[in-house]
């Protein structure tokens, strides 16, 4: 059986968020998207995560949002794409949600994907609330 490996939303959005709700502040958007390549163990196993995250294990690149997509009622796809010679050669096993303060909003680990240079590769990660 395949285990599922879902994003996490970091301690900061989940603080933010009720802090918002409490003291009716406001929250920051979600502007860039962070690969990274330090997602895995030894094994290729995706590694764990708390939601405590503030880095990616080692990131590679920034990029802005591509788009997004409301799909559920509290849930929102955030696209992001990589052209064909962005990190080519570049093994990617971890994404993060970067606001526009710079802080991880959603973070996620995953098997690892190796960007060729002859595609386009777009991801997305599903913000759950």
């Amino acid at each position: 059986m395949v285990e599922q490996v879902l994003t996490v939303t970091t301690a900061y959005a989940r603080e933010q968020m009720a802090r918002a709700r409490a003291e009716g502040g406001t929250l920051t958007k979600v502007v860039k998207m962070a690969f990274g390549s330090g997602g895995v163990d030894q094994a290729g196993k995706p590694l764990p995560l708390d939601g405590t995250e503030q880095v990616l294990k080692k990131e590679l690149i920034q990029k802005e949002i591509t788009s997004f997509e409301f799909i559920a009622p509290a849930t929102i796809c955030y696209i992001c794409s990589l052209a064909e010679t962005e990190l080519a050669g570049e093994t990617i096993n971890e994404l993060a949600l970067v606001d526009s303060t710079g802080k991880l909003t959603a973070i996620r680990t995953m098997t690892n994907k190796v960007k060729d240079s002859d595609m386009e590769f777009i991801f997305e990660i599903d913000d759950i609330y």
